[in-house]
């Protein structure tokens, strides 16, 4: 009875790890069709944009005192990516981005500091790059300003960031694409005092690509 029992188990052992082998199989076949469906044409455009955001614990100077002060920060940022495809599968170019911060001071050595809420316009480039099976990577560089009407209050805003995502393609010319990216944020005020924040965002996005074509089709009608 104790073989027998032995022989079931692995028996069942066999054939679910035949079962997964099966499924991992199958998945490697979806995956290697949609190589051809990421890949991108040189010369088409991409059209489109996503909404990030991020929670991340704070220190600033930027106070009365220009003493650091510890805080809580959750941002929403609002990107519209729009490019062209100088090669296959590598895009160049620019990135909008509305930024909104909004802060609560946990530790404060000025008592009349508040939480406040900021938002900031930012431009510039961005390259993307595509691999085989629709990951992406990408680079962005931004800079612009706040509080455009109070010269008093007027910051100067940097931002660098390495993303990486994946492009599910819903038909030819639109995919759904989850991001997740390492953030580099810095503001200046007119005194030279500066507040930054190094850390994650996690954001989603919708793409158009126009004029994209299949490269299996293009190899075929050449």
């Amino acid at each position: 009875m104790q073989l027998n029992t032995t022989m079931l188990q692995r028996t069942l052992t066999l054939i679910v790890a035949l079962f997964f082998f099966a499924i991992l199989s199958v998945r490697a076949q979806e995956n290697e069709s949609s190589l051809i469906r990421a890949k991108i044409k040189h010369g088409s455009l991409l059209l489109g944009g996503n909404l990030q955001g991020s929670y991340q614990l704070t220190t600033s100077e930027l106070n009365s005192t220009g003493q650091k002060v510890d805080g809580r920060r959750i941002d929403f940022n609002l990107r519209s990516k729009n490019g062209y495809f100088v090669f296959e599968d590598f895009a160049v170019g620019l990135d909008v981005s509305v930024l909104h911060q909004s802060s609560k001071i946990t530790e404060v050595s000025d008592t009349e500091r508040e939480a406040s809420r900021e938002t900031f316009v930012m431009a510039g480039p961005f390259v993307r790059y595509y691999m085989l099976n629709g990951v992406f990577g990408e680079l962005t560089m931004l800079a612009g300003l706040n509080n455009f009407n109070d010269v008093n209050r007027k910051y100067k805003a940097l931002e660098g960031g390495a993303g990486l995502g994946y492009a599910f393609f819903v038909n030819r010319q639109f995919s759904l694409e989850p991001v997740i990216s390492m953030r580099y944020f810095r503001k200046v005020d007119r005194d030279g005092r500066a507040y930054s924040e190094f850390g994650p965002m996690i954001g989603f996005g919708l793409q158009a690509y126009l004029l994209r074509q299949k490269s299996h089709v293009i190899k075929r009608a050449l």
